[in-house]
């Protein structure tokens, strides 16, 4: 199954690619291009993580619609609770990130109570197979001041430190 889960400073470390520095901050965008080898393409999904996905019960309450605007439903919901859901809610011109990835069906369950129709909560830990890294191209309050879809640039996972790296730009500087 798909889901989409915002970036968390653990998961950022465990992307850091092999044998460099975990603050993908301090990496620079045009050094970053590794080898697939040396990027790791899994983080750890822990019990009782909120995420978010496209059930069957989702897909069934919405007869006829568009498998692909469902995953982007969803992947923007993931945008805003990295917004508001991070130890410390991000502001100012700061970017978040969402990671895209999939994990077996009967890792997740429904959390749409507590997380709106696409959230999902862990119940067991599991690794995440990473698809793609979603990071958002304007700063945390443009995107809440903006009502359109928050515009997301698209990283393969062969891509995760330039995806840090961009991360970490200065949106302003956009």
């Amino acid at each position: 199954m798909r889901i989409y889960l915002p970036l968390l400073d653990a998961d950022a470390a465990a992307l850091a690619p092999h044998g460099s520095s975990a603050d993908p901050a301090s990496a620079d965008a045009t050094s970053s291009k590794s080898s697939p080898e040396t990027v790791p393409s899994r983080v750890r999904l822990e019990v009782d993580r909120p995420v978010w996905g496209v059930t069957p019960n989702v897909q069934a309450e919405h007869p006829g619609e568009d498998p692909e605007d469902l995953e982007y439903e969803a992947l923007q919901d993931a945008v805003y609770a990295a917004l508001e859901s991070s130890p410390r809610p991000v502001t100012g011109v700061r970017r978040v990130a969402v990671l895209a990835g999939d994990v077996s069906d009967g890792a997740v369950t429904d959390a749409s109570e507590t997380h709106g129709a696409f959230g999902l909560r862990a119940v067991r830990a599991e690794d995440v197979r990473l698809a793609s890294v979603h990071v958002t191209e304007l700063g945390a309050d443009a995107v809440r001041a903006d009502d359109t879809d928050p515009a997301l640039l698209w990283f393969d996972v062969a891509e995760i430190p330039a995806a840090l790296a961009y991360l970490h730009e200065d949106a302003s500087a956009s």
